[in-house]
Formats: C-alpha cells, sequence, structure tokens
C-alpha cells in the first residue's frame, strides 16, 4: 500500500492512514503464523542432540526459515568459535620479583589502621587492659613513612614510549 504521506510524521497523518498502516502490519503478522514460524517456536532452544534422529525433530518443532546467517558448521569452525570464546588469563607476576621496601611499606600501611581498630575494640572490651603510651606515636610514624614511601615510589613520569592516552584492559 502506496500512500503520498508515507515520509510524513505521524502525528500529521490522518486518522485512516495510520488505521490503514496498522491493518497492513497486521495482516503481515497472519501471514507469517500461517507460514508455521510463531514466536513460541522461535523462543524453545533447539537442541542438538546426536542421538535423536531428523523425524523427530521436525515432529517435535516447526523448521525455521533459513536466513542470510545460516551456514552449515564443520567441526573446525565449531572448534575455532570454541577456542575465541574461552578466556584464559594470564599466570599472575610472582611476587619475589617485587622490591621488598614495596612490600613491606604496604604491609605496613594496612597492618596498621587494622591493628589500632582491634586496639581499640580490645581495650574496650577488656578496661583493665592497657597499652603503652609510645605506641600510638610510633604506630602513626610508622604509617606517615610507609605512605611517604608508597608516594615516592609512584612512577613520576608517563613511558615515552606509551603514546595511547587511554586506560589499559
Amino acid at each position: 500500500m502506496a500512500s503520498p504521506n508515507r515520509d510524513a510524521e505521524p502525528d500529521d497523518l490522518p486518522d485512516a492512514v495510520i488505521d490503514a498502516r496498522w491493518s497492513d502490519i497486521v495482516a503481515r503478522l497472519d501471514d507469517v503464523e500461517q507460514s508455521g514460524f510463531t514466536v513460541e517456536a522461535a523462543e524453545q532452544p533447539v537442541s542438538r542432540d546426536s542421538t535423536s534422529s531428523a523425524d523427530d525433530e521436525e515432529a517435535t518443532s516447526p523448521q525455521r526459515p533459513s536466513g542470510p546467517r545460516d551456514w552449515p558448521t564443520t567441526p573446525q569452525v565449531d572448534a575455532l568459535e570454541e577456542a575465541e570464546d574461552h578466556f584464559v588469563p594470564p599466570d599472575p607476576e610472582p611476587v619475589a620479583h617485587r622490591s621488598p621496601l614495596l612490600t613491606l611499606a604496604w604491609t605496613v600501611a594496612v597492618a596498621i589502621p587494622v591493628l589500632t581498630v582491634v586496639g581499640v575494640v580490645v581495650t574496650a572490651l577488656l578496661p583493665n587492659l592497657s597499652v603503652p603510651g609510645w605506641l600510638g606515636p610510633a604506630g602513626g610514624g610508622s604509617f606517615v613513612a610507609a605512605v611517604a614511601v608508597l608516594v615516592w615510589r609512584m612512577p613520576h613520569r608517563r613511558d615515552p614510549d606509551d603514546h595511547d592516552p587511554g586506560a589499559v584492559v
């Protein structure tokens, strides 16, 4: 059905043209349902059991019309698709290659706040337990020194060979 108002905005069209378009769409949908391809049949998964015969498959589900992306696959194509879909993460870098100073700095920077929280909770639960007075300033100084080492060891410049401004994924 061709209409002179085919490119007009839907709000500008008269009701008769809109009703004619809807009836055309519904008629086309009826043709699709009569051809044996329904939405329910399309949503059902197709089993690829090697023991079932072609007659059983035809009897249980209607055949889908072939499309431009349907092609027969070979075992080589299936193996390539499986190899592309399977991701194997790289092995992590061994810890032994890292700097002992950085390892110590990270340990102190994480351990001091955790030990402080544990100390406050234990002291609150056991009021008779006393903590030496020098432990607070020593822990604070150790934490500040660890954070200073971590900041000092950060890269100061970008790698001159790296011209990509984005993140590495």
